[in-house]
């Protein structure tokens, strides 16, 4: 009998999907002949850069449709439409278009194929460079690859190298140069751009590491002393800008080691959440600042930071002004975007039709909209029907991390589901304690099914759960062994989990067949879906 579809079964989808979305051709690596080409005017001795940064894509190619405030909120035809009101062109003077990663990872069109709408969608929309983010590894380090080979802007990340060693992956660059046409007060010319990368060093904690085998992820400011100077001194570029996949929290406190490299301009992410931070060295003085912004996730805004350099007395420009803005992307629901133009166009209807060959069956309906985090509901039917599907076992916990998007009412797809859990991962039973339960509930991550609890939260931020009772109504004592459904991502250790047993049962179970083949039930009974409750914990007060 067929089973609900499985992971494999995505993936070889998805390799067929990709032969029908439009990805720009790779860049030949054959010497050219052909006459010689005169190297780039330099750039005048004073000149401004329009510098644009995105953070956290994760594949939106379409907008978020918020009915409630009657908008649409990103989406690449409206974020290419914002761009352009600003001003920009590919190849105008002083833009310079970059990504501080997670690009890909999130509605199903392109979770399924991988991450390659998303980066053709970015060529074309003129990106330079791209910091890689944790998220860049959920389909493994041959993905990772693949993009690269098919984008036409490179992936950057001095941080990230092959492990004991400073080689850096094939498919990355530590940096990359980039030659922007610029106007200055004594005419036009080339000014050649450093981007320096920064990957996330917390990467093996919020990316699946059996995705990271092989690969280390060096300190950033370790990172930034040895590699700015090599850069300055071997490019003598005109500019640095570093993007960072990581937190302003994370990111502001370089700021003394790029000031002392004369880098003016940092982009962050990680986080998805909007901020601008100037860091002004305690002084009247604007040609030492330091300026990071992180834009805030899924195109629904972008950073405009306009720097304004005047040549010094060495090779690069110094800093004489700065403004910065984050401009919001959202137009009303009545009245959406026109579409930048036909080949943008088109990668998005060809990652749709892809999209809906392979996920368009309907599962059942939904009578609520479905939330995600800890207190939501989707979760709790997620690991409601682990227990279903292998009811040996007490307790199924899940990280709410690993829950992307909202579900809406109504008819619920394929595709919805594996957008709302985008990653690869299958399920795991491991034999605990009842105290070990207490620890893992404590973990601000965790949903869970087949047991509720009460806690307290202590004044330094510290969960304590002080007791747990089962689905059978009855308190589970600390000694009391417990089977415990997980998914493999968190027993390797993602968003700090830790587990005992050593010798996990490996279900091989994907972990969303379970909610297909409940929603399948549902919908063959002609029965629509009520979700349960969201959180199962209650503070003591």
């Amino acid at each position: 009998m067929m089973g609900a579809p499985t992971t494999r079964s995505f993936v070889l989808l998805a390799l067929f999907a990709l032969v029908s979305c439009r990805t720009p051709k790779e860049t030949s690596t054959t010497p050219q002949t052909g006459p010689k080409v005169a190297a780039p005017v330099r750039a005048p001795d004073t000149f401004s850069l329009q510098v644009l940064l995105t953070a956290d894509e994760h594949g939106w190619l379409n907008p978020l449709h918020d009915k409630k405030a009657g908008v649409l909120l990103g989406g690449v035809h409206a974020f290419a439409g914002a761009l352009r009101a600003d001003g920009y062109t590919k190849d105008g003077p002083g833009w310079l278009l970059l990504s501080a990663g997670d690009m890909w990872t999130g509605p199903y069109e392109t979770t399924v194929l991988e991450g390659a709408p998303m980066t053709a969608a970015m060529s074309h929309l003129g990106y330079r460079a791209a910091a890689i983010g944790n998220h860049e590894f959920d389909f493994g380090q041959r993905a990772v690859d693949a993009r690269s080979r098919s984008s036409t802007f490179p992936f950057v990340a001095a941080n990230l190298v092959k492990s004991g060693t400073l080689e850096h992956p094939p498919w990355m660059k530590p940096y990359t140069m980039v030659d922007v046409p610029v106007h200055g007060a004594t005419g036009g010319g080339m000014a050649r751009v450093a981007v320096v990368g920064l990957a996330c060093v917390d990467s093996p904690i919020t990316a699946d590491v059996r995705n990271l085998v092989g690969l280390e992820f060096l300190p950033y400011a370790q990172t930034l002393e040895r590699v700015l100077p090599e850069v300055k001194t071997k490019e003598k570029p005109d500019a640095i800008v570093v993007v960072t996949h990581d937190s302003l929290s994370a990111t502001t406190p370089l700021t003394p080691i790029l000031r002392k490299h004369g880098v003016h301009l940092m982009a962050a992410g990680h986080e998805h959440r909007q901020g601008i931070f100037v860091d002004d060295n305690g002084t009247n003085d604007r040609g030492d600042d330091v300026v990071v912004c992180n834009a805030g996730p899924y195109l629904r805004s972008f950073c405009r930071v306009d720097l304004e350099l005047k040549r010094g007395s060495g090779a690069g420009h110094a800093l004489t002004s700065h403004t910065e803005k984050i401009v919001d992307v959202r137009h009303p629901q009545d009245a959406p975007a026109p579409p930048f133009d036909a080949e943008l166009a088109t990668i998005v209807e060809q990652a749709e039709a892809s999209a809906t060959r392979i996920g368009g069956e309907v599962l059942a309906t939904v009578g609520h909209r479905l939330t995600r985090g800890r207190d939501g509901t989707l979760g709790p039917l997620i690991v409601d029907a682990w227990l279903e599907a292998l009811p040996y076992a007490q307790v199924a916990i899940t990280n709410a991390g690993g829950l992307r998007q909202d579900i809406d009412a109504g008819p619920l797809r394929i595709r919805d589901i594996v957008s709302a859990l985008p990653f690869n991962n299958y399920l795991l039973v491991v034999d605990i304690t009842g105290k070990e339960l207490k620890e893992l509930l404590a973990n601000p991550e965790t949903v869970v099914g087949g047991a509720t609890f009460r806690f307290r939260d202590e004044p330094n931020g510290v969960r304590v759960v002080t007791s747990v009772v089962g689905q059978d109504g009855k308190a589970i004592a600390d000694d009391q062994a417990i089977k415990l459904i997980i998914n493999d991502f968190m027993y390797r250790g993602g968003d700090r989990y830790e587990f005992s047993d050593r010798e996990p049962e490996e279900t091989a179970v994907d972990w969303r067949e379970p909610i297909f083949r409940l929603l399948r039930g549902l919908s063959a009974k002609g029965k629509t879906l009520a979700p349960p409750a969201g959180s199962r914990g209650t503070s003591d007060g």
